[in-house]
């Protein structure tokens, strides 16, 4: 492959940012409809982006705006015909089509001078039918604005955000007039209409999101401008399996197969498939992201403030919340280090403006056109927790009878299953949440890692879950037609036979349940870690099991070996170890300084650019210097 395709250099616009700026929180209206609407803050010429990178630190950046005209001559320049559209409200309708721009105009005028109802427009369209190996921008509107899809096996509505996470994979079109694009990403296989992406030859200089291991840790590099190689996050996403080597790029859109070829991988998702992945019969799954929130961390309340404090300074709201994390976790179910993940993830640490003037740390509420206006007050961060846990918790995400339709599965997921389905536009915001639970284990001799046994059930089936381990007991819930769906198991029992296999699994109930367990309820809040479970038959579940970062999917269980652990070897400078000097090591310099974190090891080695024997301010500038090209680091 080409070596433009795997530059990475940190949007530049970071450098003198400071992480105290607004972050907009992105959760759904509890009285506003399925679909969501979290925008980002924006000025109508930049919005504010929080990038997060491998430690977990979070900086404000400032990136472009799209320019919608922009975007309408680029497709116009490339359109093969246009089509003149009828739109009445939401429904659009082709009534002709024309070979150039001028013809289709001249008819939509006529029209306008008829009376007739609703209105009338100009659509260009590019027959993309020609790019074998292609990728879907979704980076083609304003950040206020999202792009609705429908998934492709089970018609449910979903919505990205191409200012936070652009490329998807290219599949060809869902309908025969081609004015659907297949796409792949994040987990999702889905159909969004072509008027509302650009679709972009891979050979063609694009730059896309990929995975790397680096000193034995994945990381996902996301872009959210395809023709730049400037990235935007580079996310921790946990402990590599053995079958990923150090310093290989690797291409995936579900997180779970690994290909080191772009163009293979294209092969293998038109056919359904993923035996050119280097790991077909062992998918990966990031343990924090697919582990149910009906879970506990085993991370005091005062180890969870210790390590706010290692992150932040005195303006946080973030800070001293440790025993309301863990009381709260206790009484409603749940995870108090998963929930601590995404309020670290929605308030930028504490420091974001909803956080700093209402105490909301995970941006309930923050929708529409004036998320701040709109998000929740609370009295206390607190009082914040509290309602995470019990509200949008224990009786909104993880209770299959919502009123609204949010239940995916106890877990952060991505867009194809768990919160981030609905909770964000983001499709990358349950690896992000999931990524400050990663840092925070890894930080501390992997505690909480592999705690708990799960399983997956991969194919989608709306799976019932009983109440005794047969198929004639009461069915407690459903897990709803999606995939990847992954089960707490608590035991391994014998109950009837199906297909021959006789082993079910006791499991963790993702809703409540009354008293005597034959239902699931709404509005009781309160979780019982020891009556609230259900049963699940062994034949749809695959087991996963983890050992120090490899998790082996298999219907036995099972370890895998020690992961290699490459000895930390940095440049002057290359702070963050990825053969790169970029405004992310300035950052990491700057927050050390300012002791929102702190560097160690070869990281700190690196830190100390002029070699005075201490980490400062001089060591930033010269990174800096290098970064505008004013004096290059050696």
């Amino acid at each position: 492959m080409k070596m433009q395709k795997i530059l990475m250099l940190f949007l530049i616009s970071c450098l003198g940012m400071n992480v105290s700026v607004a972050v907009n929180a992105s959760e759904q209206d509890e009285f506003q409809s399925n679909t969501e609407n979290d925008l980002l803050n924006s000025d109508g010429e930049y919005y504010e982006y929080p990038a997060m990178d491998a430690d977990g630190n979070i900086t404000i950046i400032k990136v472009p705006e799209v320019n919608p005209q922009e975007i309408e001559q680029e497709k116009m320049e490339s359109a093969d015909s246009f089509d003149v559209v009828l739109t009445f409200g939401n429904e659009e309708t082709t009534i002709a089509s024309f070979d150039n721009y001028e013809e289709a105009a001249a008819s939509v005028n006529r029209r306008r001078m008829l009376r007739t109802v609703g209105g009338t427009k100009v659509v260009a369209k590019t027959d993309y039918s020609k790019i074998k190996y292609g990728v879907v921008d979704f980076h083609t509107k304003p950040s206020n604005q999202n792009t609705t899809y429908t998934e492709t096996l089970t018609g449910y509505t979903g919505y990205i955000n191409g200012s936070t996470g652009a490329d998807a994979a290219f599949l060809g079109y869902c309908s025969t007039d081609k004015s659907k694009i297949k796409f792949r990403m994040a987990g999702v296989e889905g159909c969004v209409k072509a008027s509302e992406v650009i679709v972009r030859n891979y050979d063609d200089d694009v730059y896309v999101g990929f995975y790397r291991v680096e000193n034995g840790i994945i990381r996902h590099y996301i872009h959210v401008d395809l023709t730049s190689p400037y990235y935007s996050s580079a996310i921790n996403v946990g402990l590599k399996p053995d079958y990923m080597k150090s310093n290989v790029v690797y291409f995936s859109y579900d997180g779970h197969y690994f290909y080191t070829s772009y163009e293979k991988m294209i092969d293998d998702y038109k056919k359904n498939t993923y035996e050119h992945s280097i790991n077909p019969d062992d998918p990966y799954y990031n343990y924090f992201q697919f582990l149910s929130h009906r879970s506990k961390t085993d991370f005091t309340a005062q180890q969870l403030d210790n390590y706010t404090k290692g992150m932040v300074d005195f303006d946080s709201k973030m800070l001293n919340l440790g025993s309301a994390f863990i009381s709260n976790q206790n009484k409603y179910g749940a995870n108090a280090l998963l929930m601590y993940g995404v309020a670290a993830n929605e308030s930028a640490w504490g420091t974001s403006k909803i956080a700093s003037e209402k105490n909301n740390i995970f941006g309930h509420n923050a929708t529409d056109f004036n998320p701040g206006g709109n998000a929740n007050k609370y009295k206390t961060p607190a009082d914040s927790v509290e309602h995470h846990a019990r509200d949008f918790i224990s009786d909104g995400y993880l209770d299959p009878k919502d009123y609204s339709g949010r239940y995916y599965g106890g877990h952060l997921g991505d867009k194809g299953s768990g919160m981030n389905v609905k909770y964000a536009s983001d499709p990358y915001w349950g690896e992000k949440a999931a990524a400050v639970a990663n840092i925070v284990s890894q930080k501390n001799n992997k505690k909480d890692y592999g705690k708990y046994q799960f399983g997956i059930v991969e194919k989608m089936t709306n799976l019932q879950i009983r109440k005794d381990a047969n198929s004639s007991s009461v069915a407690l819930y459903n897990t709803k037609n999606i995939g990847n769906y992954p089960v707490l198991i608590k035991e391994k029992v014998t109950g009837q036979s199906i297909n021959n296999n006789n082993v079910w699994y006791k499991i963790q109930s993702d809703p409540t349940l009354n008293s005597d367990r034959t239902s699931s309820t709404q509005g009781t809040y309160v979780y019982d870690f020891n009556k609230m479970y259900g049963y699940v038959s062994g034949e749809y579940v695959k087991l996963l099991s983890y050992n120090n970062g490899n998790n082996n999917s298999n219907n036995n269980g099972g370890t895998a070996p020690k992961p290699e652990q490459p000895e930390e070897t940095y440049k002057p400078g290359d702070v963050n170890g990825d053969n790169k000097i970029s405004s992310m090591d300035y950052v990491m310099i700057k927050n050390h300084i300012l002791k929102i974190s702190t560097l160690k090891g070869a990281g700190a080695e690196a830190a100390d650019v002029n070699k005075d024997g201490k980490i400062s301010s001089m060591d930033y500038v010269m990174i800096k210097n290098h970064i505008l090209g004013i004096q290059l680091l050696n």
